[in-house]
């Protein structure tokens, strides 16, 4: 059989036959996989060499050098017949021949274009697919001349499905992130691993398992959770913002229920949200404790526990070094020591450690280390359930990247604010609110870990390496004249002349920013007092003037700003949280408390801004501030407050009322032994004197009396009667409402000159009669209350041109059509409420013109959308 490949076989004179158990030339070629010359130069010399050396004894240096010699005459010859074939070769040009045509290159080179390709085509010699094919084959020939004697990790191993990969332009040109691939890569691995122990893994997909699996500690990972992460990472808002950015409640309508940041859930998951944590997270702190006899060491540590009490296998497994676990376990040089400033009583020999060790008092069985007598460090005083609460604790450091002593602090200041705290000392919903709105504030505004446990609970008495205790840096951080502020829980009195008081108040102030006046300093001692009950230099009180004043520059407000806007937006028991903050009971979302109250104010602080408004300006808005009112407001309710007087001056007293002989009135308007509710005679003379404001004529008054009658008294079933009934009471009223009218039309006469509009507006005539109804109720609420520029303003929304004189962000249609339909601009009014000057309405004021100005929508086609998503109701 004649030999197929000769040059190849011609490499090397291999006359001689092999040795036993040895191979010719051409057998090894064989074996090796190599058919040409050009199979034999793809590999370098010292691996052909090598290969050929395990199979045979001829000389492998020699064969290489000729198959490179072969190769390049293969190249010469396979170029030279390309670019002058027998048909294509050129001829000399004679004299004779035609020159019609100027000399191209196309003419003197007749080129064979279909051996060549575009210079973008993935098939070029200098494409991206040539590149990476010779990075390819320069990786593989790198990785055959290491030396090591361990294992190789090729890139075969590393990139398994490389080989297979199809050159497109797909595959060429189109990004792919290197983390796609690398995730690709793990994926195929880690799948291999699932399909081998489906009995464990069920039918759980890659991430299903990465998001449940506990070890190695950067587990468990939540891949949908990190994607949401990262996708409202930079400005956008995170997790639990968003929440309270798409709540339809906002704190400004001074509702019992805490519904500001709720949206398909309530308000607390938001705040645990905030925590940037996946729900698998928050179940690995929040689950029961471990137990002797139900414990988990194989997956979360994956070692047993006799094993963990050894110093080195311990941090092997959890991937500490020796100074994070002496910072974990509070000693060393992480051992806090007390500030000098404070009694000896206030000192705690556990600070730092109280999570890990699971108790706030007992150091006896505090966590620590020892040397056996082998010399082996090992932990000290450990236990199932401590081993868990370390796990924990490691881990939630990782994820929040706090310092363990100050998350250990945030974490006991969190169960000190509780209402009711648990008898085990554990992380529970409230301490994962704590860790979100904290995170959320120091994303905001830069508010440390210390100073939120200072506002929580007490300020941090103790200090760790070369730093100061908080205390000590907010209190005695510059000491006055070198005297350091020491609590020596001694009466603290504002009053006091001597120096000795002086120069604390001076230290106070200098520390909290405050100055010694009774709108700073005065206005926090009285606040904490009121609550606390007493003023004294010890921890509690300094805590309590630190946490208001360092909430009031956290937001830009004075401290008694801050007071003023939480009060205006109804947060029950604010001063309380001022002062003595607290945290419902774990798991609830009522009442609101400290968290609830420190995002509503947030939201408040931000809307300001966003305004271009203050405080101030909004309490002179609502009548809150003693700073009088513009000229024209001023005479409006001079003019009111006249109009009241002249009421309450001719309108008949109660005992007119009661010479009458009046039928009973139906139950709900009955008098009752309660004080607080008004009598028969009161809850008549109120129902005429409404009437009387509401009609211009003795006939129409009648006919309002008689409705009146219709529905406050108590009728029989039978319609004879009850008209008897009608008209007896009726001839009853006459006398008195016959005096009572000549009495009260001046009154009435200069109210329809105060409130009706002459602007010729659509509804003017229903505004009108709207207006006098509600006048006709404020009026008849004034009888038995003093006079108020605060209850009267919410008239002054009824007075022409009240857009104007009030300020208002929008036009006097709008105000109209808004008092006629109060319900169009809150859902919480009802069609025939009356419209209130209140926070509340003064947002939706804003918010209305905002949409136009933004929008570029006129207020028409805003008011069209309403009356189609508002259908008419039946007129009452």
């Amino acid at each position: 059989m004649p030999d197929s490949l000769p040059l190849l076989h011609s490499l090397i004179d291999s006359s001689a036959p092999p040795a036993d158990g040895r191979l010719d030339f051409k057998q090894t070629m064989t074996v090796l996989n190599l058919h040409s010359v050009f199979d034999i130069i793809r590999l370098s010399r010292t691996e052909f060499i090598e290969q050929v050396a395990r199979h045979c004894d001829d000389d492998a240096g020699q064969a290489y050098d000729n198959a490179c010699g072969y190769a390049a005459q293969l190249e010469f010859l396979h170029r030279e017949q390309a670019s002058l074939g027998d048909d294509e070769t050129r001829h000399k040009r004679s004299p004779d021949s035609e020159t019609d045509a100027d000399p191209t290159y196309a003419a003197l080179f007749k080129e064979n274009w279909s051996a060549f390709c575009e210079a973008s085509s993935i098939a070029a010699l200098d494409s991206p697919a040539a590149y990476l094919r010779a990075l390819h084959l320069f990786a593989e020939q790198v990785e055959k001349t290491g030396k090591g004697t361990r294992e190789r990790i090729t890139l075969a191993i590393r990139r398994p499905t490389l080989k297979d990969m199809v050159i497109d332009n797909s595959s060429v040109y189109r990004q792919l992130p290197l983390l796609t691939i690398v995730n690709e890569t793990l994926t195929e691995h880690l799948q291999i691993h699932l399909t081998q122990n489906s009995g464990i893994y069920k039918s759980k997909s890659v991430n299903e398992v990465l998001a449940g699996t506990r070890y190695p500690f950067d587990l468990p990972f939540d891949l949908a959770h990190q994607q949401c992460l990262l996708g409202l990472s930079g400005n956008k808002p995170g997790l639990g913002e968003l929440n309270y950015r798409l709540s339809l409640s906002l704190p400004l309508g001074q509702l019992q229920s805490n519904a500001y940041g709720k949206v398909y859930q309530e308000a607390y998951e938001a705040q645990r949200l905030l925590s940037g944590l996946s729900p698998e997270q928050q179940t690995l702190l929040t689950e029961p404790f471990w137990s002797v006899s139900k414990s988990d060491f194989k997956a979360h540590y994956d070692s047993d526990e006799a094993a963990l009490n050894k110093l080195a296998h311990f941090m092997q497994q959890t991937g500490l070094t020796s100074a994070q676990m002496d910072e974990l376990l509070a000693r060393g040089k992480y051992r806090p020591r007390p500030s000098k400033n404070i009694l000896l009583a206030q000192m705690a020999s556990l600070y730092g450690a109280y999570f890990v060790n699971g108790t706030e008092n007992d150091s006896s069985t505090r966590l620590d280390l020892k040397t056996n007598d082998n010399g082996q460090v090992e932990l000290l005083n450990t236990t199932a359930e401590k081993f868990d609460r370390l796990q924990r604790m490691i881990r939630l450091k990782r994820w929040l990247e706090v310092p363990y002593i100050q998350l250990d602090t945030l974490i006991l200041s969190a169960r000190r604010c509780e209402d009711s705290p648990l008898p085990t000392f554990a992380i529970n919903d409230n301490t994962l609110r704590v860790l979100g709105v904290y995170r959320y504030l120091n994303r905001r505004y830069g508010l440390q870990a210390e100073e939120f446990s200072a506002l929580l609970y007490h300020l941090p008495v103790h200090a760790v390496g070369n730093s100061d205790s908080l205390f000590d840096r907010v209190f005695n951080r510059g000491a006055l004249n070198e005297q350091s502020l020491q609590l020596d829980d001694s009466t603290l009195n504002l009053n006091a002349t001597d120096i000795a008081t002086q120069t604390t108040l001076y230290q106070i102030c200098a520390a909290l920013g405050l100055s010694n006046t009774n709108e700073s300093l005065g206005f926090v001692a009285k606040r904490t007092q009121q609550i606390s009950g007493h003023l004294k230099k010890d921890l509690t009180t300094l805590s309590a003037f630190y946490r208001q004043a360092r909430i009031a520059s956290l937001f830009g407000l004075s401290v008694m700003e801050c007071a003023y806007l939480a009060e205006m937006l109804g947060t029950a028991n604010s001063s309380e949280h001022w002062v003595k903050p607290s945290l419902r009971f774990s798991g609830s979302n009522l009442p609101a408390d400290f968290l609830d109250v420190l995002m509503q104010m947030d939201w408040a602080v931000n809307w300001l801004k966003s305004n271009g408004s203050t405080v101030q300006q909004l309490r002179h808005q609502l009548f809150l501030s003693e700073k009088p009112q513009n000229s024209a407001i001023t005479q409006q309710l001079e003019q009111l407050n006249q109009l009241i007087d002249n009421f309450k001056k001719n309108i008949f007293n109660l005992e007119e009322i009661e010479a009458l002989t009046l039928p009973k009135l139906k139950s709900k308007a009955k008098a009752t032994a309660n004080p607080k509710l008004p009598s028969a005679s009161q809850t008549w003379r109120s129902l005429i004197a409404q009437q009387l404001l509401q009609h211009s004529d003795l006939k129409a008054l009648e006919q309002g009396v008689l409705h009146v009658i219709s529905s406050h008294i108590e009728l029989t079933t039978d319609t004879h009667t009850a008209q008897q009934q009608k008209d007896i009471t009726i001839k009853t009223l006459k006398p008195l409402l016959s005096s009572a009218y000549k009495r009260i039309q001046p009154v009435t006469e200069h109210i329809m000159r105060v409130f009706k509009d002459s602007s010729h507006l659509p509804d003017s005539s229903d505004l009108l009669k709207l207006r006098l109804k509600h006048v006709a109720r404020q009026f008849v609420n004034a009888l038995a209350k003093p006079r108020s520029d605060y209850e009267l303003k919410n008239l002054l929304l009824m007075i022409p041109d009240a857009e104007s004189a009030l300020q208002l962000p929008l036009t006097r249609e709008a105000l109209n059509i808004f008092l006629l339909k109060p319900h169009w601009l809150d859902n919480h009014n009802g069609p025939h409420s009356m419209l209130k000057l209140t926070l509340n309405t003064l947002y939706l004021f804003q918010q209305f013109n905002h949409c136009i100005t933004t929008y570029a929508v006129t207020q028409d086609v805003l008011f069209s959308y309403f009356a189609v998503s508002n259908p008419r109701t039946r007129e009452k």
